[in-house]
């Protein structure tokens, strides 16, 4: 039995979480809205927060609530860290509650 869990682990821990697209994408928690996709450009994460937060409605009171994260590295984006988009970059960013 302990082998059978071993595998699941295992299994779980191969998702692969890389970014399938060029560029900056930004998930969302809730299914029923789609991802903001970003080609080229310069942002900084509290731009792109403020994007988002328009997209899902949050108002201005609460956002500062949410952050950009990043699962691959289990890294939260600091407000001034920026982002520069080209055609060499693939990151894959959910928005979420901290």
């Amino acid at each position: 039995m302990a082998f059978c869990a071993k595998m699941r682990s295992t299994k779980k821990s191969e998702v692969n979480l890389e970014a399938q697209h060029q560029g900056l994408e930004i998930l969302f928690y809730l299914q029923d809205k789609n991802p903001i996709c970003y080609t080229s450009g310069e942002f900084t994460s509290e731009e792109l927060c403020i994007e988002a937060a328009q997209r899902c409605s949050i108002s201005p009171l609460c956002h500062n609530l949410f952050a950009l994260y990043d699962e691959n590295r289990r890294l939260w984006y600091a407000p001034n860290q920026v982002f520069k988009i080209d055609e060499k970059t693939s990151h894959r960013l959910h928005y979420r509650m901290r």
